[in-house]
């Protein structure tokens, strides 16, 4: 246990370096994760806009005054747009956590991922509003579930694996990874009131967690981060 402590203090000091290194990479690749960051955001919108107004005038068409039953599918079909951009957007920052180059392409994921991906992030979306009326179970899950999008574009798990894997892989880098959390929130409260900030920040929080994912837990070969499985 003393050993495992021990290690603990020594992995906080990474959450410093991360934090730089974060920022380090979200300006200098900064072209292609706003590019992955504005189309995971205007699509969706854009693809509601069609869905809804088509659904309204497919129902008006089959004899409705008002929005019915196609309508309520042009409204849910965004959500699993939403959740294939979110795992395209993923994996663009796990490829610039990496240094492999980015193409166009990586924004738009196979089938099972995007069905994972919706189905995790509509989960956790759920379960960590309703937390979040409590504050601390609410970060809690945030965090532990905060890699899973990673496993799903990485491996290819399922959304419920993902989740799993998340939940259980963030406990060898909860103290470190609690602390970058609370540096990058700082952070965005800091910059809330600017137009530049908020988004600026939501880039670097996504690149910060690929880095995690990538050089705290799956890098065997990293000889600067001691993995708590060794003691």
């Amino acid at each position: 246990m003393e050993k495992k402590l021990e290690l603990a203090k020594r992995r906080s000091t990474y959450a410093v370096g991360t934090f730089c290194d974060t920022w380090a990479l979200s300006f200098r690749q900064f072209f292609p994760l706003f590019i992955g960051w504005i189309v995971s955001l205007a699509l969706p919108v854009a693809v509601l806009f069609v869905t809804v107004c088509s659904g309204l005038f497919l129902d008006y068409k089959a004899g409705f005054d008002r929005g019915a039953w196609w309508t309520i599918a042009g409204l849910l079909t965004p959500g699993l747009v939403i959740g294939w951009l979110w795992a395209g957007w993923n994996l663009i920052a796990l490829k610039v956590a990496r240094g492999i180059p980015v193409r166009a392409s990586d924004m738009f994921r196979p089938l099972p991922q995007m069905l994972s991906a919706a189905a995790v992030l509509a989960i956790s979306s759920v379960l960590i509003g309703l937390g979040s009326f409590l504050v601390i179970p609410g970060a809690l899950l945030f965090l532990k579930w905060q890699l899973a999008a990673f496993y799903i574009v990485d491996r290819g798990y399922g959304p419920i694996r993902a989740l799993r894997q998340s939940w259980h892989d963030t406990d060898f880098v909860f103290i470190p990874l609690a602390l970058l959390d609370l540096m990058l929130l700082g952070i965005a409260t800091l910059s809330s009131a600017t137009i530049f900030g908020p988004f600026m920040c939501h880039i670097a929080f996504t690149v910060a967690s690929a880095i995690v994912y990538t050089k705290w837990l799956t890098d065997e070969d990293n000889p600067e981060v001691p993995k708590l499985e060794e003691a």
